[in-house]
This record gives structure tokens, C-alpha cells and sequence, in this order.
């Protein structure tokens, strides 16, 4: 619990705010803590870092609207009746996200900036489809929950290569058909959020609820047979002698994962992995909460060649650093793992 707290508060420590896309994963996980936890210094603080985005006094650079008001970790407060001033602003970003950004013939949300290409890429399941799915389920709009699961479904779909059993981060970004051909660890690990929330939070009775698990557990099992001995996934995840352990895709994945083993998705006999990836995060931070062999910002780098992605550079808190940690430490407080 205290190293997730304390990557949340390094992210601000040293970005100076949370006004940046990596930002709403840290204060996601935040807010799961505050949550579960019940404390009320800890929903007091996440709340008073939310309600700035709420009012509208904090902005965002992004790509879709919902990051406006602090995105999934507003959702996700507002489904556990603890941020209500957010509700009308979540309704009307879910209507714009519906009905105003740009789709692919399939329905897949495209990048706003060239949807003439219909440029998709993996990174929206996370940012997109909790939002959607916490803020349905709250509001009993079964028509953002359908579009929850269909972004995600769609994209794992899409980018599903049979070989690996892993993903693909994007499609479209390069020319017409163009997909990357890459297995980054942090695209898998977005991948593995958005299905894990969907897997986790649908009830049992919706009727994609099989289907969703089902796909989660596909890539869950994927991804563990690329795990090193040490409990960590590369940046190319097939090339784990000749690519860089990287950080933020391996917190993303030991989320995901921990996250279905509590939930009883996941087979208990999986919590060695969970455990294992715990431990060889240690290496990687620092007595102060540095965060090193963090990707940066990486989408379709070059021909988006497997090469090209397992030389893109690493870099100390990276601002994607952080919130994969907060999740990953949270969910292990949860599950009663204190001492690593």
C-alpha cells in the first residue's frame, strides 16, 4: 500500500499535476484504493484532486473528452456512490464519445487527428471503455456498456494474432491496412486493463459477460508464457533475451492479473506469477519511488517493426511510470500482500 501511494504521489512530485493522458491511470488507481480501502483521508484526497476537472478549472491535451473530468477514476468513484457531482458530466462526455469522435466502418473510435485513415490503436480500450462501462452501469444505460464491450472486443479482436496469442497495438498509422507488428508489453498491458474491467464489473447476468471473460482469459494465459524468471515482461514481449524489461507494461499485466485472481476469475494456482512479478518490480524502483525502465511515449515508432519498438528508449519517471505501479501495488493490498 505504501509503495502504490507513493508512486501516485511521485507522479506529481514530478510532473506537477495529473493533467496528462498516464495521469488518469494514476488517479484510477487511486481512486480503487480510496474505494476499497474506505479510508476517508484517501477519499478526501482523490477527490480533491478530481473535483478540479469536475468544476472544469483543470484541462487536458487529449484525444477524447472524458479525460476532461478526470476520466475513468471519476467513473469509477461515481459507480461507488462517492463523486456524484460527476454524474451529469459523465453523461454528457458519454454521449459525445457515442455520437461525435470519429469511428472506423467497424465502430472502433479512430485517432481524432487522421480519422480519414481510420487509425486505431489499443491504448483506447483503456482510456475509453472503463468510463464508458462504469459510467452505464451506474446510470443504467445499457447503451454505453454495449459500447464498453464492443471498443475493447472489436480492437482485441482486430489486432489478435493466433500465433503468440497476444495483440497488436495498432492498425492504420502507416497507410491503408498497415497494422504494427509489434507484442509491446504496455499495449498488452492496456489490452489486459480494458478486458479485466469488463470481466470483473459486468454482472452475471449480462449477456456478454462469457464471452468478455473468455477473451480475457485468452490473453491472461497468453501473456504469463512470456513472463521471465524474474517475473517480468520485455518491451517486444516474444524477444525476452534481446529487449529491455519494461516497467509500465509489466505493472498493467500484474493488475490485470491480480485483479482476476481476487475476482475468482483467474485460477488461484496463477498467484505465483502475481507474486513473482511483485518482487522483480522491486529492482526497478527506487528507495525514493523512482521508476526506471519505463517505455516513453510509443505509438507505431518507424513501420511499427518489432525491431523498431524494442529499440524505442526507456527513460527514468517516465510519465507513463507511475500509474501501472499505483494499480499494481493497490491490488496487491487487496489480496492481503503487504510485505514483498
Amino acid at each position: 500500500l505504501k509503495l502504490a501511494l507513493d508512486a501516485f504521489h511521485k507522479h506529481k512530485a514530478v510532473r506537477g499535476s495529473y493533467d496528462e493522458y498516464p495521469g488518469i491511470v494514476s488517479m484510477h488507481g487511486m481512486a480503487r484504493i480510496a474505494t476499497e480501502t474506505g479510508d476517508k483521508a484517501y477519499i478526501e484526497e482523490i477527490r480533491g484532486e478530481l473535483m478540479p476537472y469536475v468544476r472544469g478549472e483543470r484541462s487536458y491535451n487529449c484525444n477524447f473528452p472524458n479525460y476532461f473530468c478526470g476520466g475513468n477514476a471519476s467513473a469509477w468513484m461515481l459507480y461507488k456512490g462517492l463523486l456524484p457531482e460527476v454524474k451529469e458530466t459523465a453523461v454528457k462526455y458519454c454521449e459525445q464519445i457515442r455520437n461525435e469522435a470519429p469511428r472506423d466502418p467497424d465502430g472502433i473510435l479512430c485517432h481524432p487527428k487522421m480519422p480519414s485513415q481510420n487509425a486505431i490503436w489499443i491504448d483506447v480500450a483503456f482510456a475509453v471503455s472503463p468510463f464508458l462501462l462504469f459510467t452505464g452501469l451506474t446510470v443504467g444505460n445499457d447503451e454505453y456498456v454495449e459500447d464498453a464491450i464492443n471498443q475493447t472486443v472489436k480492437m482485441i479482436r482486430q489486432f489478435y494474432f493466433e500465433k503468440t496469442g497476444l495483440i497488436f497495438q495498432c492498425k492504420n498509422f502507416r497507410w491503408p491496412g498497415h497494422m504494427s507488428e509489434d507484442h509491446w508489453s504496455r499495449s498488452n498491458g492496456w489490452g489486459a486493463l480494458a478486458l479485466c474491467e469488463l470481466a470483473v464489473h459486468l454482472p452475471d447476468s449480462h449477456p456478454r459477460k462469457q464471452e468478455v471473460t473468455e477473451l480475457y482469459l485468452r490473453h491472461m494465459m497468453a501473456c504469463l508464457k512470456y513472463q521471465d524468471e524474474n517475473g517480468m515482461w520485455h518491451q517486444e514481449m516474444t524477444q525476452i533475451r534481446t529487449s529491455y524489461v519494461e516497467t509500465s507494461g509489466t505493472s498493467l499485466l500484474l493488475y490485470a492479473l491480480g485483479a482476476g485472481i481476487h475476482a475468482g476469475i483467474v485460477p488461484e494456482s496463477e498467484l505465483p506469477h502475481f507474486e513473482k512479478g511483485l518482487k522483480g518490480m522491486l529492482a526497478y524502483i527506487s528507495t525514493d519511488t523512482d521508476i526506471y525502465h519505463t517505455c516513453c511515449g510509443c505509438l507505431c515508432p518507424g513501420q511499427g517493426t518489432k525491431l523498431e519498438y524494442a529499440a524505442h528508449p526507456t527513460m527514468a519517471n517516465d510519465f507513463h511510470a507511475f500509474g501501472p505501479v499505483v494499480l499494481a501495488m493497490g491490488q496487491a493490498h487487496f489480496m492481503g500482500i503487504e510485505n514483498i
